[in-house]
């Protein structure tokens, strides 16, 4: 029949292939994600760039908004620890080194608590506020610290710091890959880490810990406050004296002593540190964060000197194979050093009265000068 053939004879579209349909929604989808990904990425950066120094405890913030507004009036800086924080007059280094002939103007950074990686970190925020008259930086030298307690893990001091190049150093160091431009992983490490073997028991979780940190930083978690902080002005003369010191210069004294047991306790740790064969060296990790410390000081101009203090955690610390690249100024050896190591001068194994404090200056000061002098500090 006519009408059947012509019904018979109009092309009919075939459907379009399945599977077609899938990939094209897979690759849209894919594409929509790396979009979504790199907007969220590129956010996250440009508010790192305008978001203020965050608010940190311990005198760290307080210590940087007053280094951020005077920082052209120093030409020397210590940064490190309790054991520089309690134990490094500006006053006297500088009453010193001018009576020498070697003028300086010196700010105390030392921050209770604080150690690599946290110092490295925070010296590369003073040294891009780009401080036109610094030209000594000294930097406490100890080893890299993988550990923080439970009870800081949740603080903004254990997260403010927490930058790949940073977080990649104790990932290296917690895996021992080396400090090569490849990572090469250690078989046997990774093994133990794994299987919680020996030693590893806790590495996982503070592997997790650190690629936490590092998330948490990067997507600025927690960081509101900072901005509420900033154009509220919370901060009080009282407290940022509390940080500074009497003299605004970073120093604040420390004057009690032990107690008879403590003594007891001090000097039979003094006796076994000393009596123990060898030294030791700080790990390639902490010489490779402090190789990176030293460049960046010299890439403003200044010289980096580092500082192993008289602790008698310190002792053993070998002051001439450290690797160091800079100038070592030593005063961990109580043979060298007796003064320094006397009960009469000491708070604790780790720390110096307020008289032991001024006489370690002092001492310091002088090694400076002499170095300085015989052009050995450059």
């Amino acid at each position: 029949m006519p009408g059947r053939e012509l019904v018979s004879k109009v092309p009919v579209e075939p459907p379009p292939p399945h599977e077609a349909t899938g990939r094209k929604t897979l690759v849209r989808g894919v594409a929509n994600s790396v979009i979504g990904l790199t907007a969220f990425l590129v956010t996250c950066i440009g508010l790192r760039a305008i978001l203020p120094f965050p608010e940190i405890d311990g005198g760290v913030s307080q210590k940087f908004r007053f280094f951020a507004a005077h920082k052209d009036e120093f030409d020397t800086l210590f940064i490190g620890s309790s054991r520089i924080y309690f134990q490094i007059s500006p006053a006297i280094f500088d009453r010193v080194t001018g009576e020498s002939g070697l003028p300086t103007h010196s700010f105390n950074f030392g921050i209770g608590g604080m150690y690599l990686p946290e110092t490295a970190y925070l010296l590369e925020q003073i040294l891009n506020l780009k401080p036109r008259n610094l030209r000594w930086v000294f930097i406490e030298y100890d080893e890299l610290q993988t550990k923080w307690s439970p009870e800081n893990q949740t603080s903004r001091r254990a997260l403010y710091w927490a930058d790949w190049k940073r977080v990649s150093l104790l990932l290296r160091k917690l895996t021992d890959t080396g400090t090569a431009a490849f990572w090469l992983p250690n078989p046997t490490k990774l093994r133990d880490i794994v299987l919680h073997h020996k030693d590893e028991k806790s590495t996982r979780s503070l592997l997790t810990f650190y690629v936490g940190q590092f998330e948490k930083n990067y997507t600025n978690v927690a960081r509101a406050t900072d901005v509420l902080d900033y154009f509220l002005s919370r901060d009080t003369k009282e407290r940022r004296a509390s940080y500074l010191g009497a003299a605004s210069d970073g120093y604040v004294t420390r004057p009690n002593r032990m107690s008879p047991g403590q003594v007891a306790a001090f000097e039979r740790g003094l006796a076994t540190a000393t009596a123990q064969a060898g030294t030791r060296p700080v790990s390639p990790y902490a010489v490779e964060a402090y190789r990176r410390c030293a460049q960046e000081v010299r890439n403003i101009g200044a010289v980096p000197i580092f500082l192993i203090t008289p602790s008698v955690t310190e002792i053993n610390v070998a002051a001439e194979t450290t690797g160091a690249p800079g100038v070592m100024l030593a005063f961990n050896d109580p043979r060298a050093y007796p003064n320094l190591f006397r009960a009469g001068v000491r708070r604790d194994g780790q720390h110096l009265t307020k008289s032991g404090a001024e006489e370690f200056t002092r001492i310091v000061a002088a090694n400076f000068v002499e170095l300085a002098r015989a052009g050995d500090i450059r």
